[in-house]
């Protein structure tokens, strides 16, 4: 696997601690993967699981998480019901806002960063309108 971004070791830690935070068996079956597969390992478990219950994905579903070959992917073209097509385009949305595919909730993420991205414009709008 690549290298991870300063981006993808934020949104790993985040998943790893929001979903150890929600119950001690989450918690220890964590611990239990850190200690048999390393800390990656077990986070990027921990960002399986939030997408899949964010997205609302069904077994069969790949979540972002899960897209490596972005290009591929997305060359392949829709799969239909697979899901991996609507996974590598989040995905691309995802990357394209400088955010991590390991984002545990990625649909709020992007909203926050498009959110961030308006108030941004607003202010630089109003610091032009200021300085005329």
């Amino acid at each position: 696997m690549a290298e991870l971004s300063r981006a993808d070791r934020d949104a790993l830690r985040r998943a790893f601690v929001q979903l150890a935070g929600e119950s001690e068996q989450e918690r220890e079956r964590l611990d239990r993967l850190v200690v048999r597969n390393g800390w990656t390992d077990a986070a990027e478990t921990a960002t399986y699981a939030l997408q899949c219950r964010a997205l609302r994905l069904r077994p069969w579903e790949p979540p972002p998480c899960w897209i490596r070959d972005l290009e591929a992917d997305l060359a392949a073209g829709d799969d239909g019901v697979g899901g991996r097509f609507r996974a590598a385009k989040l995905t691309r949305r995802l990357l394209k806002a400088n955010l991590s595919r390991f984002e545990p909730d990625p649909l709020a993420a992007l909203a926050q960063a498009e959110d961030a991205r308006r108030r941004k414009e607003e202010a630089v709008r109003q610091a032009e309108a200021a300085a005329r």
